[in-house]
């Protein structure tokens, strides 16, 4: 009797959202939307932010472009890196006028600029060193007018023994073997983000902390688009106020619900 030969099991290694993108509203997306989703009308509320036309950078699924929509703000773009969570976010907009770009936010190009820029779910984290935070929020000024508004959220680094960066494997099991991929984000310090926010040229309203349950720091900030460019010698705009509170090539113009690639 011959022995047992040991079976061989395929590792394969993904790309982030390869595989997490068919399972994401189920598994975080939609829990996490309806947290945040109500901090960010309370932000909007509070700063009586009047917006008629919006992007949503790292858009993800697609679940905050439809509520724009559906309270008829037009045009509405929708923005990601990930061609499997944009076509997420494709069939959930599908027939609603919402616009895709299949895009990197360091390199972010929009056909026109919008009043209001949002990017959630510690989109910007994904960002692991200091300049490529600077580069993408002077992408996001460039596609904004003067006063127009980015609001983003990102997990901040709150101790001195904290952290800077944070690795999660998402694994999966199969007949066929383990498929993975690896998420790698930057905590980064609030001194580090409001600091980019001002060499880019936007005046930092406020920051507003969202519960989560769990020791991490998310924070909600909220810049204006400076009314004056800012200096390229000094890289200095008007200084920003603090204020925590309790509560690339130009893509060509895409079809409705139809990705563009840059």
């Amino acid at each position: 009797m011959s022995p047992t030969r040991p079976s061989v099991t395929a590792v394969r290694q993904l790309s982030p959202y390869e595989q997490l993108a068919a399972r994401y509203d189920a598994l975080l997306g939609d829990r996490a939307f309806a947290r945040l989703g109500r901090a960010y009308a309370r932000i909007e509320r509070h700063y009586g932010l009047a917006f008629r036309s919006a992007a949503d950078v790292g858009c993800g699924t697609g679940t905050f472009v439809a509520q724009l929509r559906a309270r008829g703000i037009h045009p509405v773009w929708g923005v990601d890196r990930s061609p499997h969570m944009l076509a997420r976010a494709l069939a959930k907009n599908r027939g609603n006028g919402a616009r895709f770009l299949l895009q990197d936010l360091r390199t972010l190009r929009l056909p026109h600029q919008v009043d209001l820029l949002t990017c959630q779910f510690d989109t910007l984290n994904y960002l692991l060193r200091p300049p490529e935070l600077h580069t993408a929020l002077r992408a996001f000024a460039r596609a904004l007018p003067p006063g127009g508004h980015t609001v983003f959220d990102m997990i901040v680094r709150t101790g001195p023994g904290a952290a800077p960066l944070r690795r999660v494997r998402v694994e999966r099991r199969g007949p066929q073997g383990t498929a993975y991929e690896t998420h790698v984000q930057r905590a980064y310090r609030t001194e580090e983000i409001t600091a980019a926010l001002t060499g880019s040229g936007f005046h930092l309203r406020g920051a507003h902390p969202v519960p989560e349950g769990h020791p991490a720091l998310r924070l909600v900030f909220v810049a204006r688009k400076a009314d004056t460019a800012v200096s390229p010698r000094s890289g200095r705009s008007p200084s920003p106020s603090w204020s925590p509170r309790s509560a690339p090539r130009p893509p060509s113009t895409p079809a409705p619900n139809g990705p563009s690639t840059h």
